[in-house]
């Protein structure tokens, strides 16, 4: 759908992924969701999306690992990512890390609603703000 920001969520835990979908989705975005990052460059292949929501703790590749290899493939070179996790991301460089490999933010789970998460996204695509007068998020 035209003019409609397409976001894909990497994101392991179901209720998780479905919460934050739902969420988005009421503000005016396409979500697809992949429970692991194992078919990451293939999916942004097939259909790119505007901007990457990736968990950091995933099966098979952790997030940062994921995005380096999204990095080397043509098709997520420029791509715009966000990690979300529920690890704080302090202590061990993981934060670090994650931007070294291009991330453009660090959102924690706990301190995320998906009514937040859509503004951060809106506001990194330059898109239209999405309505969010009735969470309180000003």
């Amino acid at each position: 759908m035209a003019g409609v920001p397409y976001v894909l969520l990497v994101e392991d835990d179901s209720a998780m992924a479905e919460m934050y979908r739902h969420g988005l989705e009421r503000y005016g975005f396409r979500v697809a969701v992949l429970p692991d990052a194992g078919g990451l460059n293939l999916s942004v292949e097939k259909d790119r999306p505007d901007i990457l929501v990736l968990d950091w703790e995933l099966p098979i590749v952790m997030g940062d690992e994921a995005l380096e290899r999204l990095r080397k493939a043509d098709g997520g070179r420029d791509l715009p990512v966000f990690m979300l996790s529920n690890f704080s991301g302090t202590g061990n460089g993981a934060i670090d890390r994650a931007f070294r490999a291009g991330a453009l933010a660090w959102l924690e789970k706990v301190h995320t609603t998906p009514a937040l998460l859509a503004t951060k996204l809106a506001e990194a695509l330059g898109t239209a703000r999405p309505d969010l007068a009735e969470e309180g998020i000003p």
